[in-house]
């Protein structure tokens, strides 16, 4: 350090001449001077820390860099949550309000980056509280009407009129159906559960719903005065549950076939063919199985309880066997298994899986057989039910269907040239050749065996003096083709 000016015996500065100036020399002790040092050392660390600082965390670049982070994230667990799928317009509004705060990011337009950012952000949290509610993953679902017979009528939710029903009709949740006198309808539900509403009946869709993130469906059915058969399947995801209420009572069920009836007293009786089910009614559960009649009155207390009579194992004609006739009206026997305590039985002959269309109805049957004459080419379905002394007859038994085929052509037919080995005797004569499946084939009078494909290899034994085969092929209709071979 220099400075001019001063003197005195004993200072500490020292003159220096030099020129026209005078220099005086400043000693500092080492330890001022070591002071000193450290003290610029430590504003200067403090400096660039507090410079770092600033740039890292308090410039506008970095308040719009933390930002954008932090609605990237939150977008990255949105996704994970699905927010691609079950909200997909708040999906592309923060995708866009995203892209526009990392361009103008990239221009270094950083406050109006931090705008965008938060605008993502506000975007993501109002997305984010729905995807967490349940009532945001429920999704409605839908039945249709599959099968229509008379007037039947359907009264929409929300609305005040009812509508003629529609073959492929949807329904929704708060939808009604309406079945007239002698009329039925078929409600197919999605997880392949059927309600069939037979006539007179009034039933109520209360719920039809989905969570789409367990895939646990939910179902619930409401019924006043009403006649149905449910046939609910077992869900595939566990936890679904499928409700039937009527009067007095409600019915879980998870896989059962059964028939429920409501009266004009709103009385309810269960019929249930197959399955288990339990039935919440004046504060107790019920629990009906297979067989069981149960009957309640409104205010849920039983009112009796017994058992169905068991229902028919059919047998002939099986399921999906064809009848070949040549004759236009056909005679077919029907057969079934007995049923014990069963005074008669009930047979339903139809052209369709609905019996809408019915060629032959009895329930005078006091048999376990019966012989149906007369019977047209097409195809047929048929069931049968048991009685009772009091004619209280059991539910039907599963349909069988079978075809009656009309056939007047001869079976086919053909032979190789037949190959004659002479003998002392007579001939001994080599056949070979094929003909339809389950024909009877008669050369020369003898019944030759046919392989599963119909084909045939045989020798046969011709007296001296025969010029021919005779052949004679006859099939399941009584078709029959005849015919004669040459010996060369």
């Amino acid at each position: 350090m220099v400075e001019q000016g001063g003197s005195g015996q004993g200072s500490p500065w020292k003159k220096k001449k030099r020129g026209l100036f005078f220099w005086r020399t400043i000693i500092i002790p080492f330890s001022t001077l070591q002071f000193w040092l450290s003290f610029l050392l430590v504003l200067l660390v403090l400096s660039g820390a507090f410079t770092i600082f600033y740039f890292q965390f308090l410039s506008p670049k970095a308040q719009a860099d933390r930002m954008i982070n932090k609605a990237e994230d939150q977008f990255g667990q949105a996704i994970v949550m699905g927010i691609k799928e079950l909200a997909f317009q708040e999906f592309r509004s923060v995708q866009d309000s995203l892209f526009k705060a990392r361009k103008a990011f990239d221009s270094r337009k950083y406050d109006e980056s931090v705008v965008f950012a938060e605008e993502t952000l506000n975007t993501l949290e109002g997305a984010m509280d729905r995807l967490r509610s349940d009532e945001y993953f429920r999704k409605e679902r839908a039945a249709s009407i599959s099968f229509l017979k008379g007037a039947v009528e359907v009264k929409k939710a929300g609305s005040m009129d009812w509508e003629p029903a529609k073959k492929s009709m949807k329904l929704n949740k708060g939808d009604r159906i309406r079945t007239r006198s002698g009329a039925r309808s078929i409600v197919q539900f999605d997880d392949g559960s059927q309600l069939t509403i037979k006539s007179n009946s009034l039933v109520y869709i209360d719920d039809l719903s989905e969570d789409i993130r367990t895939r646990i469906k939910n179902s619930a059915i409401k019924l006043l005065e009403s006649d149905v058969e449910a046939s609910i399947l077992r869900p595939t995801a566990r936890g679904s549950r499928f409700m039937i209420e009527t009067p007095g009572s409600v019915a879980q069920i998870r896989k059962a076939r059964l028939n429920i009836k409501v009266s004009k007293k709103n009385e309810t009786e269960y019929r249930l063919m197959s399955g288990d089910v339990v039935v919440k009614a004046g504060g107790k559960n019920i629990r009906i199985q297979e067989s069981d009649i149960v009957r309640l009155g409104k205010d849920g207390g039983v009112l009796s309880r017994g058992k169905l009579l068991a229902v028919p194992v059919i047998r002939t004609p099986k399921n999906l066997e064809w009848i070949v006739s040549g004759k236009r009206g056909v005679p077919v026997s029907f057969t079934w298994k007995k049923v014990n305590k069963a005074s008669g039985y009930h047979l339903v002959l139809g052209m369709d899986r609905y019996f809408t269309n019915t060629v032959y109805d009895n329930r005078k049957i006091k048999n376990n057989s019966v012989r149906v004459t007369d019977l047209k080419p097409g195809l047929y379905y048929w069931k049968v039910s048991s009685l009772d002394r009091r004619s209280k007859e059991s539910v039907f038994s599963p349909f069988n269907v079978f075809r009656i085929l009309h056939d007047q052509r001869p079976p086919l037919f053909e032979m190789e040239d037949p190959i004659v080995l002479a003998g002392s005797s007579g001939s001994r004569v080599y056949i070979s050749g094929a003909a339809e499946p389950g024909t009877t084939l008669l050369l020369n009078g003898r019944r030759i065996a046919l392989s599963s494909d119909g084909a045939f290899r045989t020798f046969l034994n011709v007296r001296s003096g025969e010029e021919k085969i005779r052949i004679r092929a006859s099939d399941s209709a009584g078709n029959v083709l005849v015919r004669s071979k040459e010996l060369q």
